[in-house]
C-alpha cells in the first residue's frame, strides 16, 4: 500500500495555507477601523453573500469589502477578484494560502495598512498550524479606471478570526496505521452549501494522501493516481457514491476492506451519509462485507479493529494505595467500594508508585522501588514479573498500547530512554526526542501511531506530539510537532504537568495558567487550534489524570493522595490516599 502525493493540487479553490512573511511601516494618522468579518444574518447560516466594489468607493472601503469577501466562502472567490487590479486578479490565487486574523485597518488617502495578528494558518494539505505573530500588511492601492482597486493582494486568503470560527468546520481524514488502524488526520474546510460538496472535497483530501507530517507513520490503501472518475461524491437518499478510476481494481479484498474503511470513516462525518457506494467504470465496486443488494457499506458496520478509538474490555479503575492496590466498578464511591487485588500487590507490602492497566484490561505494569523497578501482573493480581530491575530510575508512569506493548519511559545514566516490552520481546526504540529534554509524561494516541509528550525545556514545559513508526522488532519515535499552548488569542497554559488523550485528536492537559494558579483541566486540539477550560475544583492539588476513552470519565490525583472523579466538568471527591490510579488503556 502507498499513499497518494500530497503534492498534487485539488481541483477546488479552498483553504490552503502561507505564512505572512515581514512588516512594513503602520501609518501613524488617519482613520483607524477595526475590521471584522460580515456578521451572519442568522443561527448557523453559512456562505454569507458579499458585495462587489461600489462605484466611487475609497480606499478603505475597498480593503474593507476585500477582506470580507476573503473571509467568507464563494467559488473561486469572483467577488474578492473585483477589488483587485486586472493584472492582481490575475496573478492572485486564493489557493496559494490561508491565514487566519485579527487586527484594525489605518487609512490614509491611498495607503491602507492592515495592522494584524496572525492566529494561524492552513496548510496546503488544510492542516492548521498555530502562528501568534503580528504583521502589517500594505495593500498597494492604485486607481484603475478611475477606480480605487488592490494592487498588492496579500499571498492566498485573509480570513477573519471571527469568520473562521464561525464559518469553518473540523474534519479528519483517515489513513492506515499499524496492523490495519485508521489514523486520524485533521483538516478544517469552510462550511459548503451542500452534502455533495463537503463529500467531494473530503474525498479529494483523501486522494491526495496524508499531510507531511503524518506520512512517514501511516499509508493509504488508495493506490497511486487514483482519481474521481466523477469530479464530485454524489449524495442521494443518505447514500454516498464515490465514482473511482480503475487503479482500485487491482486491490485485493483486504486492500479493498481498507480503503473503503478510510472511505467511510471520512465521509460519515457529513451529517446525513449513513452508507457509502464504489463505483468503478459506472458499475458497482464489490467490497467484502457490503450489502449483497446494492453493494453499500452502512457506515456504523465497520469492526472496532480499524477504529482510532480501540474497544476497551471493562471500566474498571485500578488505584494504588498504602494498603495495596485495589479494583473499583464503574459506580464505586469510596474506598470500601473497591476490591483488594489478590497476592503482594493487594495487601501492602509492595509499594506501587505508578500502575497502568491495558486496553483488554487483562494485564496491568507497575512502577515500585521508588521508581526504578518495573514490574507486570495479570489484573486479577497474580503472576508478578519483574521487567526492569537494574539500570532504570525516574521511572514515569507506563502504558500498553491498543496492541499489547508495555511502554515505559525513564532514566537510563545521565539521559532519558523508551523501553518497549511485547509479549516476551523487548523491541528496540530509537528517538530523538528525549534529547537534551526532560520529558515528565507521556501518552500513546488510541490509534497507537503517536505519542503526547511533555517535556521541560529550559525552565518551562512544552507539549507537542511525536510519531511512531513500526517495523519488525524496532520502533521509531520522531517528528516532534509542537503544541502551542501559549497563544494570546486562547487560554493559555503556562505550566503542564499531565496529559491523556479523550479522543483520537483531542487531549485534557493538567496546567496552569500562571506559576500560583491553581492546576486546571483544559481540552486541547491536537493541532492547536482550540484551547478550552474545563470546570475544575478550586482547591484540589491535581498532579495526575487517567481517562476512561469509552465514555471520557476522569480521575484526577492529588499531591497529597486526594483524588476526584468526573466528566464534563462535573467533579466528585472520590478515594483518599491514592499513590496512583488507571483505567484499562
Amino acid at each position: 500500500m502507498s499513499a497518494g502525493g500530497t503534492g498534487r493540487p485539488l481541483l477546488i479553490a479552498l483553504l490552503v495555507a502561507l505564512v505572512l512573511t515581514g512588516c512594513v511601516a503602520v501609518p501613524t494618522k488617519g482613520q483607524i477601523e477595526r475590521i471584522e468579518g460580515q456578521q451572519p444574518a442568522c443561527q448557523n447560516c453559512v456562505n454569507v453573500d458579499v458585495a462587489p466594489p461600489t462605484p466611487g468607493a475609497e480606499p478603505l472601503e475597498i480593503v474593507q469589502g476585500y477582506l470580507r469577501a476573503n473571509s467568507n466562502y464563494q467559488p473561486n472567490f469572483s467577488v474578492a477578484k473585483q477589488f483587485l487590479t486586472k493584472a492582481a486578479a490575475q496573478s492572485w490565487s486564493p489557493e496559494d494560502g490561508a491565514s487566519i486574523y485579527t487586527g484594525t485597518l489605518t487609512g490614509s488617502d491611498d495607503n491602507v495598512v492592515l495592522d494584524a495578528t496572525l492566529i494561524g494558518t492552513l496548510g496546503a494539505d488544510r492542516t492548521y498550524t498555530a502562528r501568534d505573530r503580528k504583521v502589517g500588511i500594505d495593500f498597494g492601492l492604485v486607481k484603475e479606471n478611475g477606480e480605487w482597486r488592490i494592487g498588492k493582494p496579500p499571498p492566498g486568503l485573509m480570513v477573519e478570526q471571527y469568520s473562521f470560527a464561525s464559518f469553518y468546520q473540523p474534519y479528519n481524514l483517515y489513513f492506515i496505521g499499524n496492523d490495519g488502524v485508521l489514523v486520524p488526520d485533521p483538516i478544517y474546510l469552510p462550511s459548503l452549501r451542500s452534502q455533495s460538496s463537503t463529500t467531494s472535497v473530503l474525498m479529494k483530501g483523501l486522494l491526495n494522501g496524508p499531510s507531511a507530517w503524518l506520512k512517514p507513520a501511516v499509508t493509504s490503501a488508495i493506490p497511486v493516481g487514483t482519481a474521481l472518475s466523477v469530479d464530485a461524491v454524489t449524495v442521494d437518499d443518505g447514500v454516498a457514491a464515490v465514482a473511482l478510476s480503475d487503479q482500485v481494481l487491482s486491490l485485493n479484498d483486504a486492500q479493498r476492506s481498507l480503503m473503503a474503511a478510510q472511505v467511510v470513516y471520512t465521509l460519515k462525518q457529513v451529517p446525513g451519509v449513513q452508507s457509502v457506494v464504489f463505483m468503478v467504470n459506472q458499475q458497482p465496486m464489490r467490497i467484502p462485507g457490503t450489502d449483497t443488494a446494492d453493494f453499500s457499506i452502512d457506515v456504523d458496520s465497520l469492526g472496532s479493529d480499524v477504529d482510532p478509538i480501540p474497544f476497551i474490555a471493562g471500566q474498571q479503575l485500578y488505584v494504588a494505595r498504602a494498603d495495596g492496590v485495589r479494583q473499583f466498578d464503574a459506580t464505586a464511591t469510596d474506598v470500601k467500594s473497591g476490591k483488594p487485588l489478590s497476592g503482594d500487590l493487594g495487601n501492602g507490602r509492595l509499594v506501587v508508585d505508578q500502575l497502568a492497566a491495558s486496553v483488554s484490561n487483562t494485564d496491568l505494569a507497575l512502577v515500585t522501588d521508588g521508581g526504578t523497578v518495573l514490574r507486570s501482573s495479570s489484573t486479577a493480581g497474580a503472576d508478578l514479573t519483574t521487567l526492569l530491575g537494574s539500570g532504570a530510575s525516574h521511572l514515569l508512569r507506563p502504558q500498553f498500547s491498543r496492541f499489547g506493548e508495555l511502554w515505559a519511559l525513564g532514566r537510563a545514566g545521565s539521559g532519558q530512554r523508551f523501553w518497549v516490552f511485547s509479549g516476551d520481546k523487548q523491541l528496540a526504540v530509537q528517538t530523538p526526542l528525549l534529547d537534551g529534554t526532560n520529558t515528565i509524561a507521556f501518552r500513546i494516541s488510541p490509534d497507537g501511531s503517536r505519542i503526547a509528550l511533555v517535556r521541560r525545556v529550559k525552565g518551562h514545559s512544552e507539549l507537542g506530539l511525536g510519531r511512531i513508526s513500526r517495523a519488525a522488532d524496532k520502533i521509531v519515535v520522531n517528528g516532534w510537532r509542537d503544541i502551542d499552548t501559549t497563544q494570546s488569542n486562547l487560554p493559555e497554559i503556562a505550566g503542564i504537568t499531565d496529559v491523556a488523550w479523550v479522543d483520537d485528536t483531542t487531549l485534557l492537559v493538567l496546567g496552569t495558567t500562571s506559576g500560583s494558579a491553581v492546576p486546571a483541566l483544559f481540552r486541547v486540539s491536537q493541532d492547536a487550534s482550540k484551547i478550552s477550560l474545563d470546570t475544575e475544583p478550586t482547591t484540589w492539588d491535581a498532579h495526575a489524570l487517567s481517562v476512561l476513552l469509552s465514555d471520557q470519565t476522569t480521575v484526577v490525583v492529588g499531591a497529597t493522595g486526594r483524588s476526584w472523579k468526573g466528566s464534563g466538568g462535573q467533579w466528585e471527591p472520590f478515594v483518599d490516599g491514592v499513590r496512583a490510579a488507571s483505567y484499562p488503556g
